[in-house]
């Protein structure tokens, strides 16, 4: 009996915890980084009650199979359908977009690292300057 926007609201944070322990568990080293990377996510998205479309397939088909009083077309409506698409949101934005993002290869402008003073800079530009007339030599 829950409305549709609290369930689309557990569902973004339900599968932004669970991205998150997968993009920690993944990117930790050692062992014990990635057990504590995993587990607390997830504690937290147990402890809160937050909902996972993937979950919800075995726990409500679960509860659907020993009396619960709900429809396969409610389950889906009410149920199915606004957690999967707050799990697009809160994994595919908070999680994927946000990391995307921050990680983001930016384009370094070259020309303006010309002038640099440094005599290792200089002579890196002088081999280059080499190179491209022996190439126009050679053609």
């Amino acid at each position: 009996n829950i409305e549709w926007h609290q369930i689309f609201l557990r569902g973004i944070g339900g599968n932004w915890l669970v991205c998150l322990a997968v993009w920690l568990g993944t990117s930790a080293r050692e062992l014990h980084s990635k057990v504590i990377g995993i587990y607390l996510p997830i504690w937290l998205f147990i402890a809160v009650g937050y909902e996972h479309s993937i979950a919800n397939m075995f726990t409500v088909q679960m509860g659907m199979m020993l009396g619960a009083d709900l429809s396969v077309g409610k389950y889906i409506l009410r149920t199915l359908i606004p957690v999967t698409l707050g799990n697009i949101v809160g994994g595919g934005f908070f999680v994927g977009f946000t990391y995307w993002y921050l990680y983001l290869a930016k384009k370094v402008d070259t020309d303006s690292k010309i002038d640099f003073e440094s005599p290792v800079g200089k002579g890196y530009q002088i081999v280059k300057q080499h190179e491209k007339i022996q190439q126009a030599q050679q053609s």
